[in-house]
């Protein structure tokens, strides 16, 4: 029962924005790495590269910017609304379960 009233609690916004978030990071850093470990070049490596980055970091923003605006979503965090501080979010290096 304790359960089933957290599970509601959760801003299922919030939910899909960090979700959209971290596949923008897992896709950037997976093509990242592939592109140092064979050594790959030129333009459109590094326009491919760019692009993926900022899919992630306007998914990162909106994530951020949703955080700040959503009532459920500070309440949840245990925020004050006028001062959310930047480390609430969870760090874009952490792996979220399947």
């Amino acid at each position: 029962m304790e359960e089933l009233a957290i599970d509601a609690a959760i801003c299922s916004d919030y939910e899909r924005l960090l979700k959209e978030s971290q596949r923008g990071l897992v896709a950037w850093r997976e093509r990242s790495e592939e592109v140092s470990q064979f050594g790959l070049q030129g333009k459109s490596i590094g326009d491919e590269l760019q692009k993926l980055q900022a899919v992630y970091a306007t998914a990162y923003r909106r994530l951020e910017q949703h955080g700040k605006i959503c009532i459920l979503c500070q309440f949840t965090i245990g925020l004050e609304e006028a001062n959310p501080p930047a480390s609430v979010f969870i760090s874009p290096r952490r792996e979220l379960p399947a």
